[in-house]
């Protein structure tokens, strides 16, 4: 006798607005074994959180276990195998997932493109550890003082995998916090760039498409938690848990790769 419960729980991020990521936890029975598969259906990679709770069966793996999935990737988890074939065997799988590899390593030694026309020099409105709002997971962010309507170029290359264009409204209270336009992009070495507070309407880019680095992808604005209009930019990877952190990242500039500051202007080349 047999029994198989399988329950998924979708564990969505508070920084990301994906309401529905897509990852499938499923079975195949073999002669000698219970096979665990999981299938990312995502355009990018995600973390599993899996514990199964056995009765007359034994996994080959430690449990609970947590791994990190790639774009797309189908594989094998695990096989549970029964303990003693006279008696009866269950299985009850809980599972839970969020976007993004705890496990990314940055590429410390990449030189981001700064976000904006090249030849033309802005200015930071506000670092890392800015006073103002650049603090606890969103501390390495930086504000780049554009005018509404300003031109975004990717500072590196990914896939589009997260956007919002339909806000309108923007201001200092926590009433506006939710409401940002933005556009996520995924990296190859699992980390993701995000470019917020774009005007509505604002993205000419799609979820799925590659981009290059330079590529046009909208347009600033102000929408979201802002005193006016800028272009909000950060490098973020996932943590345990389901949240983001930022990480410091460096930028190409006349002096070379350099982390920006505060106050000081930029041009792009």
């Amino acid at each position: 006798m047999k029994m198989i419960s399988i329950l998924a729980i979708l564990f969505l991020n508070q920084i990301t607005h994906q309401e529905q990521p897509l990852v499938d936890v499923y079975t195949v029975e073999k002669e000698e074994s219970i096979e665990v598969h999981v299938k990312n259906l995502n355009d990018y990679s995600v973390t599993l959180e899996l514990n199964i709770e056995l009765e007359n069966l034994k996994s080959t793996k430690w449990l609970p276990i947590t791994v990190a999935l790639d774009p797309k990737e189908d594989s094998k988890l695990l096989e549970l195998f029964i303990t003693d074939r006279s008696k009866k065997w269950s299985f009850s799988t809980n599972y839970s997932f969020y976007m993004g590899s705890i496990f990314a390593d940055h590429t410390d030694s990449y030189e981001y493109r700064l976000p904006y026309r090249l030849g033309s020099e802005i200015a930071v409105a506000q670092g890392y550890n800015g006073d103002f709002s650049h603090s606890g997971s969103i501390a390495y962010s930086i504000d780049f003082n554009m005018p509404e309507g300003s031109e975004i170029f990717a500072a590196r290359s990914g896939v589009v995998v997260d956007l919002k264009e339909s806000f309108n409204e923007g201001g200092t209270s926590e009433y506006y916090i939710d409401k940002a336009n933005y556009i996520t992009i995924s990296h190859n070495d699992g980390t993701f760039s995000e470019y917020s507070h774009l005007r509505r309407n604002g993205v000419l880019v799609n979820i799925g498409q590659r981009i290059r680095v330079g590529q046009l992808l909208g347009y600033s604005g102000a929408t979201g938690y802002v005193t006016g209009p800028h272009l909000h930019f950060n490098v973020k990877k996932a943590v345990k848990g389901g949240e983001f952190i930022t990480i410091p990242v460096k930028f190409r500039t006349r002096e070379g790769a350099v982390i920006l500051e505060e106050k000081k202007s930029y041009k792009a080349l």
